[in-house]
């Protein structure tokens, strides 16, 4: 008789997230997490097709939980620029955790498609997210603006350097130091 065990796809799981997060990515094995789990190899395929599918439903997992707080925070924020502010945090905090894995994930063939697609993905998910903010306080504005505006909260996310003064400056059009390269030729 097959040896049944509780709850495995959420075992793989967890003991997959603690290899991903607790470590190099050379401990994130189906051996290793099996053995985590007491369960066969064989069984985490059955649940994944290989480690990235996994790794991607953990990042996935991740993602819809921030995704969730992010929009929580975003329904209850005083005005659009407050709103904003949250989905830019969001997103830095998830990238944080995984940005190391990121860094060190060597891209193979395919890589470039599985990119764009889960961009796009994610550039809608926020997209989403600002379309409510806007209906909250006032008229919403074109799907390019949104989906414009939903890149730049990402791009800033991912760096440093970029603030949340710099987002919210350059979200009201006080791009600070580039306004010296607009044109302010006097008319003749």
């Amino acid at each position: 008789m097959p040896k049944i065990i509780e709850d495995v796809e959420n075992r793989i799981l967890r003991a997959a997230r603690e290899r991903l997060l607790g470590g190099d990515l050379s401990s994130f094995s189906a051996r290793g997490i099996a053995e985590d789990c007491g369960i066969a190899v064989g069984t985490i395929y059955n649940y994944y097709r290989d480690k990235e599918s996994l790794m991607a439903a953990i990042m996935a997992q991740d993602w819809q939980a921030e995704l969730q707080r992010a929009g929580e925070a975003v329904a209850a924020a005083p005005s659009v620029e407050a709103g904003i502010l949250c989905l830019y945090e969001a997103m830095g905090r998830f990238s944080a955790v995984y940005a190391g894995i990121w860094a060190s994930y060597p891209t193979g063939e395919g890589f470039g498609s599985l990119y764009r697609a889960r961009h796009k993905l994610l550039l809608s998910q926020i997209e989403g997210q600002l379309t409510a903010l806007f209906a909250r306080f006032g008229p919403v504005p074109e799907k390019g603006r949104r989906i414009l505006l939903a890149e730049l909260i990402l791009a800033a996310s991912q760096h440093q350097e970029v603030g949340e003064a710099d987002l919210i400056s350059f979200v009201r059009g006080g791009v600070g130091p580039c306004t010296a390269y607009t044109d302010t030729k006097e008319e003749k």
